[in-house]
């Protein structure tokens, strides 16, 4: 298959919408009821489009995509029979109502998940038909509201092609914005919330915001969808928006392919183009379409587009499970010292206790800038809570949290961020459906929605910003030595690999500290030898301070210039690596009689 990803951005930015043009200027050559089919498939195209940022990339079940057609639609028509506006005056506003009612949909509806969040959308759903049913002269109620012939600049467009066009020219751009958010910055934050919400908090994404946004703005394509279908439909009703096609316009981007906005625009395409094809089996064709459906999903849960994929590879990359090399030299171990503050991590006393389990009492600790500090412990010490509690992720019951001199202790995890802090995971937290630049690109920070839409558009562009942006990406992942699989998707890495790739997504945004939660878990010693390097590498040539958790004893001697030892929730010592691995409390607490004879 031609991998369109080698295409220049800009130009795959607006294939889908081209795609669509040129479908309303191929019309021409058919019937004029083909012709009316075609204009109801490049509405079910657009609204397959919206669907893929919600669904696909937001990862929600929604159930009220007919409800915001809905606003869409009869919010047109009424605007037309009641206050005399033209037809295309109305578009912009239904796109606005479509809006607004997302956002009335999203912001409480962000208080729920997974089903309970599925079943928001689905009350919303009702609630709006109920309202329809209910509004009297207004909406027509049940008996449906008539829609009046339009006119713009003057022209009725009456012929079905000549109509086709216009709804295909007036999609194009909307399809355009879809796939312009999608394929750049605020697409790839989608996707990687998706993928790890706690490694999206860490680099100061608000999770809520952006599921908002994409409800926001899915809402408000399928709004103005809605009003691009009113005139062609010329009655509206309550039932032609009701749940059962809610539903069917899910499968829009489930059948397609949830991972491309070209996977909402095929499954727009085949299964509203299915059921007229099948007509000649009456009351079957919806059984049909649903045997359709279990099928594709059965075959490749990617849709349509993961089968093509599967059937015709775009070709070959460099292996994800090679082992990467830095260039890091050999360096010593003796500290590089910052000389802003005093302390680059500084807790008093800090209290967390879980009802009746304290696990952390009382601790005070201190982390000199520029060292590489370790924070060791058994199983259950605290060392946990602490790590989770100092990069914000959990709340103290008491103490105090500074970051250079700043107090911390009250802010949220994505705030840390900001003040020169970034960390990795125990469980790596990579973005894994993202490639491995993108996934660096991200962890540079300012990741706002505002920031992110500007983001998008230079990416779009190609523009100067962008190409230093990515420049910067490249070199963080040279210097972990994954140059050569940026393209490839996290996920499809080794576990080494993504440990490195970690580290890349903590480097580039030129941190003074990062925290490291057991970074050689679960690799061999060939890259445990690697990785302390690398680590001994960055902390020299960048100054940068590093709280360390790691069960590796020899890892910990190699690459920490002090250590603290946890054990109950309480620092029982701490100070050089060698010599507190020597006192008799820390080889009965961490070691055990056995493992302490044989250290």
């Amino acid at each position: 298959m031609f991998d369109v990803s080698r295409l220049p951005n800009s130009f795959r930015i607006v294939l889908p919408a081209i795609s669509i043009v040129l479908l309303g200027a191929a019309g021409g050559l058919f019937s004029n009821f083909v012709q009316y089919l075609l204009t109801q498939i490049v509405i079910s195209c657009l609204v397959g489009a919206a669907l893929v940022m919600i669904v696909g990339y937001a990862r929600v079940i929604m159930l009220a995509a007919s409800a915001m057609m809905a606003v869409g639609a009869y919010g047109s028509t009424i605007l037309l029979l009641n206050a005399g506006l033209p037809y295309l005056a109305t578009l912009p506003i239904a796109l606005g109502a479509g809006l607004l009612a997302g956002l009335l949909l999203a912001i409480p509806a962000m208080r729920f998940r997974g089903h309970h969040l599925a079943m928001v959308t689905m009350v919303f759903q009702f609630l709006v038909i109920i309202l329809i049913r209910e509004g009297g002269d207004v909406t027509g109620g049940a008996l449906g509201l008539r829609v009046p012939p339009i006119k713009f600049l003057g022209i009725s467009p009456a012929a079905d092609h000549a109509w086709l066009l216009f709804v295909c020219l007036a999609a194009a751009p909307a399809v355009a914005l879809l796939a312009g958010l999608l394929a750049t910055r605020f697409g790839k934050i989608l996707r990687a919330i998706s993928d790890s919400e706690v490694g999206a908090d860490a680099y100061g994404i608000n999770i809520a915001h952006f599921r908002i946004a994409a409800f926001a703005i899915s809402s408000s394509i399928l709004a103005y969808a809605g009003a691009l279908l009113a005139p062609g439909v010329r009655i509206l009703d309550p039932e032609s928006f009701g749940i059962s096609h809610s539903i069917i316009a899910l499968g829009y981007p489930i059948v397609g392919g949830v991972n491309s906005i070209w996977g909402g625009i095929i499954g727009g395409a085949v299964l509203r183009a299915l059921p007229e094809s099948l007509r000649s089996f009456g009351q079957y064709q919806e059984l049909w379409v649903a045997a359709l459906a279990i099928i594709v999903m059965v075959i490749n849960p990617s849709g349509i587009l993961g089968i093509a994929e599967r059937l015709f590879p775009a070709g070959t990359r460099a292996k994800p499970d090679m082992i990467a090399r830095s260039d890091v030299p050999d360096v010593s171990t003796s500290p590089q010292r910052a000389a802003f503050h005093k302390y680059a991590i500084n807790v008093e006393r800090a209290r967390k206790a879980y009802d009746g389990l304290v696990a952390v009492n009382d601790v005070t600790l201190n982390v000199q800038p520029g060292h590489i500090h370790g924070l060791i412990g058994p199983n259950g010490a605290g060392k946990t809570t602490l790590f989770n509690a100092i990069s914000g992720f959990i709340p103290l019951d008491f103490g105090i949290i500074s970051l250079f001199g700043e107090r911390v202790d009250g802010e949220s995890s994505r705030s840390r961020i900001g003040h020169g802090m970034t960390r990795t995971f125990q469980n790596v937290a990579v973005f894994g459906h993202l490639s491995c630049l993108d996934n660096v690109i991200l962890g540079v920070g300012c990741n706002g929605i505002g920031h992110s839409v500007a983001a998008s558009m230079h990416e779009a562009c190609g523009s100067r910003q962008y190409r230093a942006l990515r420049d910067r990406a490249i070199a963080a992942l040279s210097e972990v030595g994954l140059q050569c699989l940026m393209d490839v998707p996290a996920n499809q890495l080794s576990l080494g690999n993504q440990r490195r790739l970690e580290i890349a997504r903590a480097v580039v945004s030129r941190p003074r500290l990062i925290l490291l939660d057991e970074p050689v878990s679960g690799v061999s010693p060939e890259e445990q030898a690697q990785i302390a390097a690398l680590l001994l590498g960055l902390n020299r040539n960048h100054s940068i301070t590093m709280l360390v958790i790691e069960h590796d004893i020899s890892f910990v001697r190699a690459v920490c210039h002090s250590i603290s030892v946890m054990a109950a929730g309480r620092i029982i010592a701490e100070g050089k690596p060698e010599s507190v691995i020597r006192l008799p409390e820390v080889r009965r607490q961490y070691f055990g009689e056995f493992d302490a004879s044989a250290a």
